[in-house]
């Protein structure tokens, strides 16, 4: 199917404006970076409640400081929201965090490590790409300037998996859920939903914001008055992604709707096997809040047959006749995470506030829990630990 140009229809650089802002195609603002130097030195002894990006992180930094920690992780595997599926396709599919929103040097930055190549590839939008809009009618046209940046051959896992996890792999605990933090005494006393009992001078908690909204985690004494407003404050906006293989390429790469950013929730279609070394034809789904949940009320032919129908209406069919498969993560119902990420539109206090330790003892690091106005990513989750760890050594 031939996709009309911007040139055929009476779309005004106002009107394609808007369709880049539904695209979410804009420029992050300069962002404070940097934080406390990581020169400083500690002798106790440090948890770290959770495995996802932020943990791993800060379990990388500690290591490369010779302080002693140990990454206690609920479920059986690494990772938290940065899962990837190997068996879908001729390419990683990530199922969770996808796109780095900065430049690629921020994967030197993580690594800390002067002395290390980071060889993990990562593709830019060309100006030129198609970028659709449909409203009834399906307009398409350049995509323009778009900082986002494709990992190729690769997902965020794979980085980690290659440069961070190791410094971490034979300290981290798995299948130990930590449901109470005892943060009374001179020292934090943590207990898991065995009756197991660990002990530190130290905590950083990275467990996903939903985690301590629902109260899983019991806090002794309680969080105090502003954290405990703060995550009331906080919405975690829940989300879900689709990839689904098509015989044939009939879409743009990317597809807005009306609904595609709004203060309520967030979807966007777009092809995931852009830059990858492959001949396959795979659409990605992202969608976050209510834009989610359509999706996540069906699964398997349900959930199919629904978006076939949605793509249908824009591509005149050619979805149903070239569909081949497709694979979904809910992250609304992922066990020990629960969500995607914190509201684009909250108040930067509320991620400031989140990521406040208490009692210089208890701390806290994730895409969520962050001193700059910058929040959601896994690069965020991983700015907050690099903080959060030079404080501690600090």
């Amino acid at each position: 199917m031939a996709l009309p140009s911007l040139s055929s229809h009476p779309l005004s650089r106002r009107d394609f404006i808007k369709l880049c802002a539904a695209l979410l195609v804009t420029v992050p603002l300069a962002r404070c970076r940097g934080g406390d130097p990581l020169d400083g030195e500690f002798e106790g002894r440090v948890l770290i409640i959770g495995a996802g990006a932020a943990g791993l992180t800060a379990g990388h930094l500690l290591a490369q400081r010779n302080v002693d920690f140990q990454i206690l992780e609920a479920a059986s595997i690494h990772g938290g929201r940065i899962k990837r599926a190997n068996d879908f396709i001729d390419f990683p599919i990530p199922l969770g965090g996808e796109w780095l929103h900065v430049s690629a040097d921020e994967l030197d930055t993580i690594v800390n490590d002067p002395g290390v190549e980071v060889t993990t590839q990562t593709q830019a939008y060309d100006p030129g790409d198609s970028a659709g809009f449909f409203d009834g009618e399906l307009f398409v046209g350049a995509l323009g300037e778009y900082s986002d940046l494709k990992f190729v051959g690769a997902t965020w896992l794979d980085f980690f998996d290659e440069y961070i996890v190791p410094s971490s792999a034979s300290r981290t605990r798995f299948n130990t859920e930590i449901i109470s933090v005892d943060y009374s005494g001179d020292t934090v006393v943590l207990t898991d939903s065995s009756g197991g009992v660990h002990e530190a001078d130290r905590v950083i908690i990275t467990v996903p914001l939903r985690v301590l909204q629902d109260e899983a985690i019991r806090f002794i004494p309680p969080l105090p008055g502003r954290k405990s407003a703060a995550l009331a404050e906080a919405h975690a906006w829940g989300g879900m992604k689709v990839f689904i293989e098509f015989s044939e390429q009939f879409y743009p790469t990317f597809l807005a709707f009306p609904d595609s950013e709004t203060e309520r929730g967030q979807r966007v279609y777009y092809d995931a096997a852009y830059g990858q070394d492959s001949s396959a034809n795979v659409l990605g789904l992202f969608s976050v809040g209510t834009a989610a949940e359509p999706y996540q009320a069906r699964t398997g032919d349900q959930l199919r047959d629904y978006i076939l129908a949605e793509l249908d209406e824009v591509f005149d069919g050619a979805a149903s006749r070239s569909y081949v498969r497709h694979i979904a993560q809910d992250w609304s119902k992922e066990p020990f995470i629960g969500q995607a990420y914190l509201f684009d539109g909250s108040d930067p206090s509320i991620s400031r506030e989140l990521w406040e330790p208490i009692a210089s003892r208890v701390f806290f690091a994730g895409e969520a829990y962050t001193r700059h106005d910058d929040w959601g990513g896994v690069h965020d989750a991983a700015r907050s630990a690099r903080d959060t760890v030079a404080r501690i050594l600090n």
